[in-house]
Order: structure tokens, then sequence, then C-alpha cells
């Protein structure tokens, strides 16, 4: 009786969890899929930062902006709809030009718009370090 029982709360609960993504959703109705997945991060070098970009779909035109504060486009590039052999597309910006502030990534597809803040500033005299430092969120 107990076999039994267990099977039966083991059975209830499969078919519980694969029918609960489903929930809520109109027949018909498409899960919303990605169209690339985005990672930016400190370079090793100072000033410097990493953006990795991978395309899941190969026939999406990707735009790349680097945007500060104020809304002014510091930088565009519109990748094409295929990139390389593997659909990734990596880049390193060197921000040594530019202020202490914010500054924002924004990438599109057309679909999906990700954007990623971070600040770039230049440690004070009191803490004797002659490299800035990018902190993101």
């Amino acid at each position: 009786m107990k076999t039994s029982f267990n099977l039966i709360a083991s059975v209830f609960a499969f078919v519980l969890s694969v029918s609960a993504p489903s929930f809520g959703r109109n027949p018909g109705d498409q899960p919303e899929q990605k169209g690339f997945a985005l990672a930016i991060f400190p370079a090793n070098a100072e000033s410097k930062v990493w953006l990795c970009l991978e395309k899941y779909k190969a026939a999406n035109k990707i735009n790349v902006e680097l945007v500060n504060e104020k809304g002014q486009v510091l930088y565009r590039e519109y990748l094409p709809a295929k990139v390389g052999k593997k659909n990734c597309y990596r880049q390193q910006f060197d921000l040594s030009q530019v202020g202490d502030g914010k500054y924002t990534f924004r990438i599109s597809d057309g679909n999906q718009v990700e954007e990623r803040i971070f600040n770039l500033s230049t440690p004070s005299i009191e803490q004797q370090l002659s490299t800035r430092l990018v902190s993101m969120n």
C-alpha cells in the first residue's frame, strides 16, 4: 500500500512539473526565445572592458552602442547577420580617453534589448593608486 502511494505521488509530481510551465499561457503562444546572450567584464589591463556576445539566431542583425550618462552615443556598431563560425562577437573597449561617470552598453536585435550599466572612476589621491576602476552592477 505504501509503495503504491509513493508511486502515485511520484507520478503526480512528475505530471505537475512537466505541465507547470504551460499554466498561464494561451494555446498557440510560443515561449519567448532570446536572440543573444551577453557578458561584459573588466579586462586585466586598466581602463579596458570586454564585451562578449553570442547570437542564438544567426539571421538577426545586432546593434551595439556605448552611451554616456547624458545619452550621447560614444560608439555604435551594427553586427551583420553572420558574425563568425560560432556566431560570437568579442570586443575589448579602451575607456582611457573618456571621463569618469556612468556608461551603458545597449545591445539590441530588434526584439530583445539588453542594457549593462557600469561606472568608470579614477581613485582619489588618498588611495594612491595609479589605476582606474570599473564597477558593474
